[in-house]
């Protein structure tokens, strides 16, 4: 079940205003223009724009569509112009979609041709406060800026705008050609991508706060001159990039604006035509007055239950084709995912947990048979030890101390291996060493093994895995969660009346759970689901209250369906375990469908990861040899030049050895 929000609020301030159009002009010189109420973002290709005055002296006859390329094996320009939108600027110009768009996620090269993705098509799912919305991305198109050979062809090859009447009268060309980023848009329009025009949606709440504070003075400051967490902050500087998907797409956009004067940075900052998404899952449940843990004194408003997931690119990666650590301390299928939950009495409350494979070098084959997938260990533990560190140290960074949550099974011969890289790996390093032996309840690295499978072997089946709390309740307890309050804050500047309401941080979050199983999906989803049943348990223990059963079976939907995406997003199917985690209990039905689902997942890892592997990897920009789209900079394209012509002046080369290791060999390399 997810969050719809009234119709009045979909044409809000929350959501990006609905006359943002998508026109383009053929001449002289092709040109694309993102048109918002007040202002234009206008794409076009380097080499078409260099070539416009010959453009100029062509015919308008209806001969084959040009192309103008970039210079060969050198990067494609594109040039981007912010003006504000007037009649005279858009004379030209006439729509190339029949409806609005959301804003765009970036520039892209593919095969030498430059595309522009643009939102076409997306729906609200969340909203984790008033003012606060997140939209699922639906579906995308790419518009290429040197060739209108594309221009009606549908990358998905099925019915969408593109059959309607409106675009039969284009005259679609004769004949099947396949769009280049035929699979790019069927990933990112496949419902796993989110984005939000209200807020920083790459940051866990408290995060936001910390961000948001450091230098604002105005009234809107708090007591400590920090911004309170009720403002509305959109700030592309703050976005975390580990969590950015469209990075690679949207960083030559952002240096466009770094260059930009401050004033029309801000405009192209409220024109909302920039656009940053998240993967993963986001979803909230309204939580009606009559049966929300927290009462309301403004009668009949509900409450908001939400669940945000956000997927790291640091690793990406399908579940054969992704597993263990990177030397950068990346992991694979690493999620943090944040329970929200909002009160009309003016209370919000935040809890963030993390998930992510186990860190050491390892990989697994894929195979037709369950159960007999081989894991290998692909380096020492001495030589993994480095890569383990860093990850625990941009953890403790970013949470605070951090407990190991290990539901492996020791009864599997791989998985018990692993758990024992993984065991010696946390008594080396130095996070877990800190505070001595005989203060380790205060160490900052703690860890909780819990043999999953054994656990739940018996009669009551999963319903033992809530055992689980005898285990993690004191560092629960120390953790604590996020809580801010609405107070009355009396201003003595430009408000007369001298009240107004503000939010005022009470409680901050001072660590973090790290649950892993092997996928981090069925076993890791049931577990954190009951962490985070037990983080809201205290918070309204703290304040005298209770929640009814309604409100935790709402909280039972949102972590099954959280579940069910995150493993379809990593493995092709649903989450296993689903049915207990949605019901409390495991049914025939729910059987049945798990082994439906890992049959699924056995065809679906072994015959379509590679190709999914693939269009990750172009949409990150991992493809070797890919290079991102470069914006055409006169000034420094010139002293580049000039500077290249006088390289001897201050370079030098010769030939040295280098020798490698493990496998020492000489290498001869040119420096």
């Amino acid at each position: 079940m997810e969050f719809q929000p009234p119709g009045s609020a979909l044409s809000g301030a929350a959501s990006l205003p609905e006359t943002t159009q998508l026109l383009i002009r053929e001449y002289p010189y092709r040109s694309i223009a993102i048109v918002s109420q007040s202002y234009a973002l206008i794409f076009r290709h380097g080499a078409a724009a260099a070539n416009a005055p010959a453009a100029a002296n062509g015919s308008h006859g209806s001969g084959a569509p040009g192309r103008a390329r970039g210079g060969e094996g050198g990067p494609s320009k594109c040039i981007v112009e912010f003006s504000p939108a007037s009649s005279k600027l858009l004379r030209d110009y006439h729509p190339l979609t029949p409806r609005p768009i959301f804003g765009t996620l970036g520039l892209i090269c593919v095969n030498r041709d430059v595309f522009l993705c643009v939102i076409t098509q997306a729906t609200r799912v969340a909203m984790l406060r008033p003012g606060e919305t997140v939209e699922k991305i639906l579906a995308v198109e790419f518009f290429c800026l040197n060739t209108s050979e594309y221009d009606y062809v549908h990358p998905l090859g099925g019915p969408g705008d593109w059959d309607s009447e409106w675009a039969q009268a284009l005259g679609p060309r004769e004949g099947v050609v396949e769009h280049p980023c035929h699979e790019l848009q069927k990933l990112l329009g496949n419902g796993s991508f989110y984005y939000s025009t209200d807020f920083d949606l790459t940051n866990r709440l408290q995060d936001r706060y910390v961000a948001g504070g450091s230098a604002h003075t105005g009234p809107e400051a708090g007591s400590d001159g920090r911004r309170p967490p009720d403002t509305s902050t959109f700030d592309i500087d703050n976005f975390d990039e580990s969590f950015l998907w469209n990075s690679f797409m949207i960083q030559p956009l952002v240096q466009f604006r770094s260059r930009l004067p401050s004033h029309e940075r801000e405009k192209l900052d409220t024109s909302r035509i920039l656009t940053s998404a998240i993967r993963g899952f986001c979803s909230t449940m309204i939580v009606p007055q009559s049966t929300a843990p927290l009462r309301a004194t403004r009668s009949g408003m509900p409450s908001y239950l939400s669940v945000v997931s956000r997927l790291s690119c640091r690793r990406a990666g399908t579940r054969f084709n992704a597993r263990g650590i990177d030397d950068d301390g990346n992991v694979a299928n690493f999620v943090e995912t944040e329970t929200v939950f909002w009160s009309p009495s003016g209370v919000l409350f935040s809890y963030a947990q993390v998930r992510g494979s186990v860190p050491v070098f390892w990989e697994q084959t894929a195979g037709l048979i369950p159960g007999q997938q081989k894991i290998t260990i692909t380096r020492s533990l001495d030589g993994a030890q480095p890569a383990f560190n860093k990850h625990f140290e941009d953890l403790e960074q970013t949470y605070g101390a951090v407990h190991v949550v290990n539901l492996l099974s020791e009864a599997k011969p791989g998985e018990a291996e692993l758990s024992e890289y993984y065991r010696l790996g946390l008594q080396h390093c130095p996070l877990t060493q800190k505070g001595g032996k005989s203060s380790h309840d205060h160490a900052l690295l703690k860890a909780t093994e819990y043999d999953f499978h054994a656990e739940t072997k018996g009669p009551t089946g999963y319903e033992a895995a809530q055992h689980i709390r005898r285990y993690i309740g004191d560092s629960a307890d120390g953790f604590a969660y996020y809580l801010a309050e609405e107070a009355d804050d009396a201003r003595e500047v430009g408000d007369k009346s001298g009240n107004s309401r503000r939010f005022v941080v009470v409680l901050q979050q001072e660590g973090v759970f790290r649950t892993n199983c092997l996928d981090c999906l069925d076993r890791t989803n049931l577990i954190q689901t009951i962490i985070s049943q037990l983080a809201v348990e205290a918070f309204l223990e703290h304040r005298g209250e209770g929640a009814a059963p309604d409100f935790w079976m709402r909280h039972s939907t949102l972590w099954a369906d959280n579940g069910d995406n995150l493993s379809k997003i990593y493995a092709g199917t649903g989450a296993l375990k689903s049915s207990f985690t949605r019901h409390g209990k495991m049914s025939l039905a729910g059987a049945i469908s798990d082994a439906r689902k890992s049959a699924t997942r056995l065809y679906i890892n072994n015959f379509a990861d590679k190709s999914r592997q693939n269009t990750l990897d172009v949409l990150l920009g991992r493809i070797y040899g890919q290079i991102p789209v470069v914006l055409y900079d006169p000034i420094n394209d010139f002293i580049a030049a000039e500077l290249s012509k006088r390289s001897g002046e201050f370079s030098s080369s010769e030939v040295i050895n280098m020798f490698v290791s493990p496998s020492v060999r000489a290498v001869e390399r040119r420096c």
